[in-house]
């Protein structure tokens, strides 16, 4: 009796402790936004067009990003760069870079560096594959 107690105790104690599945990175942001790095952006005058090549920032988000690149590829999504920078954009599944998106945005959107993060929120998912 004594120790099945002292198991359920590391038991709850255990579950407490444990992250919701999915919640890499994360605190408090829906399931269809997830924290990006940029690997390179470039900017083009003509067409006024900002082209970013970024993958997940948190190496525990690459399968929930694949997902995402899945169900949303030439879709359009937000970008959310520091605390008020915002921009909208097409966001596409790169087939020949394992694990890398391709993000298209208006030339005046705000500038994004190499290395730099932002929160990439998708449209909630509509049960396309």
């Amino acid at each position: 009796m004594r120790i099945s107690f002292r198991f359920s105790l590391v038991v709850v104690a255990i579950v407490l402790c444990m992250r919701p599945v999915g919640s890499a990175g994360q605190t408090g942001a829906s399931d269809s936004t997830i924290t990006c790095r940029v690997i390179e952006a470039h900017a083009s005058a003509r067409p006024a067009v900002v082209a970013v090549v970024f993958h997940q920032a948190e190496k525990p988000d690459q399968p929930r990003l694949a997902s995402l690149l899945l169900q949303h590829s030439g879709e359009e999504a937000e970008v959310q760069i520091g605390a008020d920078a915002r921009a909208a954009g097409s966001v596409y599944r790169l087939k020949s870079c394992f694990g890398r998106g391709l993000l298209l945005l208006p030339g005046d959107a705000p500038a994004l560096k190499d290395g730099a993060t932002f929160a990439l929120k998708f449209a909630e998912t509509t049960g396309k594959n």
